[in-house]
């Protein structure tokens, strides 16, 4: 299982709204829906070859989102608790309101 969420980038040690995902596929579609033209921008597009080579490395996964101190952090579920000091459930927003339709 690979896990996604949010992650302070000045203070790496919770991980925000963690998510599940059964696959690679999954964790593309995730980050492709999240990051669409009308929420965030990237400096390097991201496409499901790049989340495969990423995940090979057996890391946590940062992708910082421009203009805030949050980044986005995923990796195989082990891997991110090993990283992370406890996952946080917030009722801040929903995931919905900004994935692509």
């Amino acid at each position: 299982m690979l896990l996604i969420g949010f992650i302070k980038t000045k203070e790496p040690k919770a991980l925000i709204n963690p998510v599940m995902c059964r696959n690679e596929t999954e964790v593309y579609t995730w980050l492709a829906s999240f990051f669409n033209d009308e929420n965030f921008s990237l400096d390097k597009p991201i496409t499901q070859e790049s989340v495969n080579e990423s995940l090979l490395a057996g890391a946590p996964v940062l992708v910082p989102i421009n203009g805030y101190n949050v980044a986005i952090m995923f990796g195989d579920d082990g891997v991110i608790q090993d990283n992370t000091e406890r996952f946080v459930h917030t009722d801040l927003f929903k995931y919905s309101d900004y994935m692509a339709n």
